[in-house]
């Protein structure tokens, strides 16, 4: 079901192979059960940041672009107790922020003897938010951050954002142009898809720790590839570097059949980025199923003492339960049936 060129789930992947389910599987399990997300520290200047064992990525894009809360839907955080730091002012934070995920004993900032820190955590990863660019000049916005993205021997690439409404902007251009010239593995995630498309599916709702709306379908695939294949044209040149070949799309505020829209896709991508060692056959499947159902608590505007479907009475709060996805049991048959796919290209079993 790979195709070379062709949209996958609402992503684009022309030079890649996109993830199989039983990945994407792997990936959801991660972020949402094996790893416990932590905020490790601040950074202002490059020269402040810790040593680290651990491998980084990075995400980095205009104010308002809805990088915060793609991370927050990532790592699955609930939304009082957000674990990127939001301000009502787009562009209001300075620092860059590093966040750590991993499993057992996680990712966390430890002091050396030496009195300096160090960012340790076997088979995690960490997360840098960068500040968002507006109005003002790149200069402005990231002389060190710039130092950082170039020569971070950690970093192992750079997601940036762009709107998925109002498309590639002059800033957007100017630091992907530095990208290029420094050589940085970068890859083009479009934010806010529901602005744009929207999937036909069995149910949509908003989701943003606050209502559950329905939603309908909208726009087309065709309309979707139209505008990445414009925006190809411009992160990556026929000639010289550019970003990853493929472009990833994603909304952190809609749910599609109770999943958020595109974020598996972005926690693959961010995994595959750092070298996880994804498991090829059904074992990784297994493993989240025997997890048991996913419970999570959300904030809706229903009165207390209301029901909702799927829901229990408990006042301003809703205990969701999942049960084993319809999706698991549709691959479980598909891999059954078809074993084991060979890939000499991605040097897959």
């Amino acid at each position: 079901s790979l195709h070379y060129g062709k949209l996958q789930d609402w992503n684009w992947y022309w030079e890649t192979m996109a993830p199989t389910m039983a990945q994407k599987t792997q990936a959801q399990h991660f972020f949402t059960k094996k790893a416990s997300p932590k905020f490790l520290q601040s950074v202002a200047f490059f020269r402040a940041f810790p040593e680290s064992d651990v491998p980084e990525v990075a995400f980095v894009g205009r104010s308002n672009v809805g990088k915060s809360s793609l991370l927050n839907a990532i790592v699955n955080a609930d939304t009082k107790a957000l674990l990127a730091r939001t301000s009502s002012t787009p562009g209001f934070t300075k620092t860059m922020n590093l966040y750590g995920l991993g499993p057992m004993g996680g990712v966390h900032y430890k002091k050396q003897p030496s009195g300096h820190g160090k960012i340790v955590g076997p088979g995690g990863i960490t997360i840098v938010d960068m500040p968002g660019y507006g109005e003002g000049s790149l200069s402005e916005w990231g002389i060190e951050i710039m130092k950082y993205l170039q020569g971070r021997k950690q970093l192992r690439r750079v997601f940036v954002l762009i709107d998925a409404q109002h498309g590639i902007k002059d800033k957007d251009r100017s630091l992907l142009a530095s990208l290029r010239l420094g050589g940085v593995s970068h890859q083009v995630i479009l934010s806010k898809l529901d602005k744009i498309y929207l999937p036909d599916a069995r149910d949509i709702k908003r989701f943003d720790g606050k209502r559950l709306d329905r939603l309908k379908r909208k726009g087309t695939l065709e309309e979707l590839r139209a505008t990445m294949e414009k925006l190809r044209n411009e992160i990556k040149p026929p000639m010289g570097g550019g970003a990853l070949g493929e472009i990833l799309a994603c909304s952190s505020e809609v749910l599609v059949d109770g999943r958020r829209l595109g974020i598996d896709a972005v926690r693959y991508a961010m995994l595959q980025a750092i070298g996880f060692p994804f498991r090829q056959d059904q074992g990784g499947v297994e493993r989240a199923r025997h997890e048991g159902p996913l419970i999570r608590t959300m904030k809706t505007n229903r009165v207390p003492g209301s029901t909702s479907e799927g829901g229990e009475r408990g006042g301003s709060q809703v205990v969701v339960r999942k049960t084993k996805s319809d999706a698991l049991d549709q691959l479980e048959a598909a891999l059954s049936a078809k074993g084991r796919r060979f890939d000499r290209r991605a040097g897959r079993r």
